[in-house]
């Protein structure tokens, strides 16, 4: 698994060092508007549009309807199409603006920092946040942070 791994880091290394325009969907592996067919592929009659969203600190790029919620899959057995590579945000958002969510993480490894959602928005009580506010350690925003008990919550209020 880790010459695994090495492999995808040694390629993602040299595709920083080299960009070049995303010709498939990294989520469904579909081929972009623009992007001639694969001889080989039969399937392969229609594009899927556009590129919708590219993160660019990893540059994982998706097309439309990778965003959607019915998209969004199980991490336990891989990643899913419309989250990108980053371990701390998903295309530039911090999640550790959000309410804890079973999606958050790089699809290896899920995120468990801090947390410091709009109370009124996160779905949980004041209880659960700290009393005091603090330094977020992800973004470095002084909030009232999450509780650690539900930093690992699947969903707002479910363990």
């Amino acid at each position: 698994m880790d010459t695994i791994n090495q492999m995808e880091q040694l390629a993602w290394e040299e595709h920083q060092r080299n960009p070049i325009p995303a010709p498939k969907c990294d989520g469904c592996l579909g081929r972009f508007h623009g992007t001639p067919p694969d001889e080989d592929d039969e399937d392969d009659v229609e594009d899927v549009g556009d590129a919708f969203k590219r993160c660019t600190t990893c540059d994982y790029t998706i097309c439309e309807d990778c965003t959607h919620p019915d998209m969004q899959g199980v991490p336990y057995f891989g990643r899913p199409p419309g989250t990108c590579r980053c371990l701390k945000s998903n295309f530039g958002e911090s999640y550790c603006l959000s309410s804890p969510c079973y999606l958050h993480g790089d699809g290896s490894k899920p995120y468990h920092g801090d947390r410091h959602p709009d109370m009124a928005g996160s779905g949980y009580g004041e209880d659960a946040f700290e009393a005091k506010e603090r330094q977020c350690r992800t973004c470095g925003v002084i909030a009232r942070c999450l509780k650690k008990e539900h930093l690992k919550d699947a969903l707002p209020g479910m363990n």
